[in-house]
């Protein structure tokens, strides 16, 4: 005796949906790194240009700029804060599953200033200008805060439109 019939399997479309994913979590990450980027900025003056230069180039990388007031120092230090921040980027790896944002930089006086307070004085101990009331700055925690409270917004796209039914007949 012989049986007929037909079922209906499911097959998912990975490529499609790991597509999607990866456009989201892009998306996501560029979005979530400004809200650290504005939260940072909050935090750190501009006196010379210099410790906001530093971020140009995650700036850049995130689709944003760094907005700068009136310049309150004599000298104009842009371009060494520029210098020292060119290993922020963007590490996008979606065949690793990895979505990255990295802020880097070797500028003395903004890391001194990030954990010291600053006060008026003698080298080496000073690496900012008399007056600067809010250091230590903790810019990082500040940043990581206002990551994670955008991130805690964030879901994954929906799975379920990448299944699609087949018929099977045996």
């Amino acid at each position: 005796m012989k049986f007929t019939g037909t079922f209906t399997a499911l097959t998912f479309d990975s490529a499609g949906y790991e597509s999607v994913l990866n456009k989201h979590m892009t998306d996501w990450l560029k979005q979530a790194g400004r809200e650290w980027l504005y939260a940072v900025l909050t935090i750190v003056p501009h006196w010379s240009g210099a410790s906001r230069a530093t971020f140009e180039t995650l700036a850049a990388a995130l689709g944003s700029n760094v907005p700068y007031s009136d310049q309150q120092s004599i000298v104009d230090r842009r371009g060494l804060g520029a210098s020292t921040g060119t290993g922020s980027e963007l590490e996008i790896e979606p065949s690793r599953r990895r979505w990255v944002m990295k802020y880097q930089t070797d500028l003395r006086y903004l890391a001194y200033n990030e954990y010291n307070r600053a006060v008026f004085g003698q080298a080496p101990g000073v690496f900012s200008r008399a007056g600067i009331p809010n250091t230590p700055y903790h810019f990082q925690e500040v940043g990581a805060a206002a990551f994670l409270e955008f991130s805690r917004f964030v879901t994954l796209p929906s799975p379920f439109a990448f299944f699609k039914k087949h018929r099977i007949k045996i």
